[in-house]
């Protein structure tokens, strides 16, 4: 066998495994379709594109950009950080290259609510996340609260106006999103070095986190990706192999028992230099819920896996995920400053779902708001709208299938009304939709158990977003993900992986 484990994907699920199965000496392949991306100069925007300067390295194999709000701009064909699927009116965001989704995601790292948990997570214990599995995420990312004088810069003027508005919407602060399903607003924990963001404050590294450059990367480092800790870590050991730029295109059970896991190596254009067939006893699924399931179902087609639940490609959700504007506000915001997140408002008693509030900047508010008294914001509602994803085997392609949920319009529309009222500010039409955050397709309880292991394929292993049924209590799933991840290496490395 080339190797006695493979991991296919780098992300919050990949990245985990890889550093748990290097630990346990378990000779590891991490198979990352996209590139390696180093930062060698923090001073400078010399690694990642930037919203500002948009370039063949912000997505993944575009000519011209279909990212939200900057579409049609011409970058170039690359393996770039971020791949856009669009269905219909949504836009699905898809994190690539070494390191995963935590080089577009936010640095959000904030934990579910213990009231909604049971919901989504009927057989998982959330005492156990509580106390090992969500700690131990933090630790290994070094993840911490915003600090009282970043809080006070300039940059997170916008935060502290959105803050002061939900006080006087009669939102108390608390002390945590576990709020006995009481509306509030409280810090949370954020993947963000706060020291390097100091150092761009101070003109040390450049503007990255202060400049509300997050969804290509951050070229001044200030964002604690996966790359720089747990993959770091994992190669450390000595028993972990990261190969970039291989994409994996097909996987099936081998005689033996093990598995076949075929792969295309690609250039710096997206083209195939040469195929390779590689072989596994232990095979880990972190490809992303929308590449974990696609993988899933081309096998099941193919009768590569002939043992595959039929519920392969249900439970397909966005996590409720909503962007919103309100403009024309009394208050200067600095809308195209800051980073995004580290503090919640938490809108449990909505008519409609539970659903919270985070800040969101984009650099492109300074133009479009010169006033600068804009907040654009994301809300997520516990939604119980799914849709599914299928396999065309005529053109060996997937399908997704999933529409617009009205009632997670009007849980946002019902939030924004309410800070309006008291606070002013024109709402803007709620109609375009994107995520960065599809979850299920090869969910817990259905096709996989509670540690990530599928069912009728002893040694096979989903362990990303997929396995999680279309929502993570409306609240961002990176943590939640890596924490599960976690919790299944735990038990797999103990009881499955026998040398």
């Amino acid at each position: 066998m080339d190797a006695e484990a493979i991991v296919i994907g780098s992300g919050f699920g990949g990245a985990v495994a890889a550093l748990r199965l290097g630990q346990a000496a378990i000779p590891t392949l991490v198979l990352e379709r996209g590139a390696r991306w180093d930062i060698w100069d923090p001073t400078a925007n010399s690694t990642f594109a930037t919203f500002r300067h948009m370039d063949k390295r912000a997505e993944w194999l575009n000519d011209v950009s279909r990212t939200p709000a900057y579409e049609g701009v011409k970058i170039g064909k690359y393996p770039g950080i971020l791949e856009i699927i669009e269905h219909g009116e949504y836009k699905f965001l898809v994190g690539s290259g070494v390191g995963g989704g935590s080089h577009a995601y936010g640095g959000i790292l904030i934990q579910p609510p213990r009231e909604l948990w049971p919901r989504i997570f009927p057989t998982i214990p959330y005492k156990e996340m509580d106390e090992v599995y969500f700690p131990r995420v933090v630790a290994e990312i070094g993840a911490s609260e915003i600090p009282g004088d970043i809080l006070a810069s300039e940059y997170y003027l916008g935060l502290r106006v959105l803050v002061e508005q939900a006080r006087k919407a009669g939102f108390p602060e608390c002390l945590s999103t576990s709020n006995g399903m009481k509306d509030g607003f409280t810090k949370f924990m954020m993947g963000i070095d706060w020291d390097a963001t100091r150092e761009e404050i101070a003109g040390k590294r450049v503007p990255s986190q202060i400049a509300a450059e997050f969804w290509f990367g951050q070229n001044s480092g200030a964002k604690q990706t996966l790359d720089r800790n747990y993959l770091k870590r994992a190669e450390a050991t000595g028993h972990v192999e990261i190969r970039p730029l291989h994409w994996v295109r097909r996987i099936a059970a081998t005689s033996n028992g093990g598995y076949d896991v075929h792969t295309d190596v690609i250039d710096e254009t997206g083209e195939t230099v040469r195929r390779q067939a590689l072989t596994c006893r232990y095979l880990f699924l972190a490809a992303g819920t929308i590449g974990t399931t696609e993988l899933l179902l081309r096998a099941k087609a193919h009768g590569n896996l002939t043992n595959l639940s039929n519920e392969v490609g249900a439970n397909l959700g966005n996590d409720g995920d909503i962007f919103a504007i309100r403009s024309s506000l009394k208050e200067k915001t600095n809308p195209h400053l800051g980073g995004p997140g580290a503090i919640v408002i938490m809108n449990y008693e909505n008519p409609f779902y539970p659903c919270v509030m985070m800040r969101a900047p984009l650099p492109r508010f300074e133009k479009d708001y010169p006033g600068l008294n804009a907040l654009g914001t994301f809300i997520f509602s516990m939604t119980p709208h799914r849709g599914s994803l299928t396999y065309d085997r005529s053109v060996d392609a997937i399908e997704l299938h999933f529409e617009a949920d009205e009632r997670a319009k009007g849980a946002a529309r019902h939030l924004l009304q309410r800070l309006s009222a008291v606070n002013g500010g024109d709402i803007s039409p709620i109609s375009a939709q994107i995520t960065g955050h599809q979850l299920g397709g090869a969910c817990l309880g259905t096709v996989c158990d509670d540690y990530g292991r599928v069912n009728g394929h002893p040694r096979l292993y989903v362990i990303d977003g997929a396995l999680i049924p279309g929502s993570s209590t409306c609240v961002n799933p990176a943590l939640t993900i890596a924490a599960l991840a976690e919790r299944c290496l735990e038990v797999i490395v103990a009881h499955d992986c026998k040398t």
